[in-house]
């Protein structure tokens, strides 16, 4: 009887930690406006915080991977993004670059270079962002990013639309305002998708 007691108290216990981890872990609404639906939640094991960013466009795949092969390009739609630019290409879906992102003062701009790479999916275009912090040495008076992991996805939709899932994890960093973080996980992503929409839809 003893041991079934105990049993019966370690699935319990198991329930209640999977669901503070689930509540923890849970997408939170944090912005809707214009076509654009931005979520952010908050990682149960990292404590950093990671947004998803949604969006139908009137357009096609074509028309966004061009945008995005144009790295250097970046820095015309992609918000805060000073530098954008390849530092190495290992084929036609892979390859290394490296972002600066603009912080306000007095805190130090971010950069990052990423692992960047290119998934075919039927008829889905998925492109995967991995940092890479060491890949080049760090540059003077700029803050590295340590941790970063994401990706954007495109979804061919009937009559010649496509859904753009933009999603990212990240750790900018410590003693960073919560104003300034919400530049990164609500304003960033929404002023992204809303340029990009600009794009390709004109």
């Amino acid at each position: 009887m003893k041991a079934v007691l105990k049993i019966i108290l370690l699935i319990l216990l198991n329930f209640n930690i999977a669901s503070i981890f689930a509540q923890v872990n849970e997408w939170k609404l944090r912005k809707d406006d214009d076509g654009i639906i931005v979520y952010s939640r908050e990682k149960k094991i990292s404590g950093n915080i990671e947004f998803k960013a949604t969006s139908i466009y009137k357009t096609n795949i074509d028309a966004l991977l061009k945008v995005f092969q144009d790295v250097e390009g970046y820095t015309r739609w992609m918000a805060d993004v000073k530098v954008s630019k390849v530092l190495k290409k290992v084929d036609s879906t892979e390859h290394y670059l490296y972002m600066e992102t603009e912080v306000p003062w007095p805190l130090k701009n971010r950069d990052i270079p990423f692992y960047q790479k290119l998934i075919r999916t039927g008829s889905s275009i998925k492109i995967t962002l991995e940092g890479k912090p060491n890949y080049i040495a760090h540059m003077e008076g700029i803050t590295r990013i340590e941790y970063a992991t994401g990706y954007w996805e495109f979804i061919p939709l009937p009559k010649n639309k496509v859904k753009v899932i933009y999603q990212l994890s990240a750790d900018p960093g410590l003693n960073i305002p919560d104003w300034i973080l919400n530049l990164f996980i609500v304003d960033g992503p929404f002023e992204t998708l809303s340029n990009l929409k600009g794009i390709v839809e004109s």
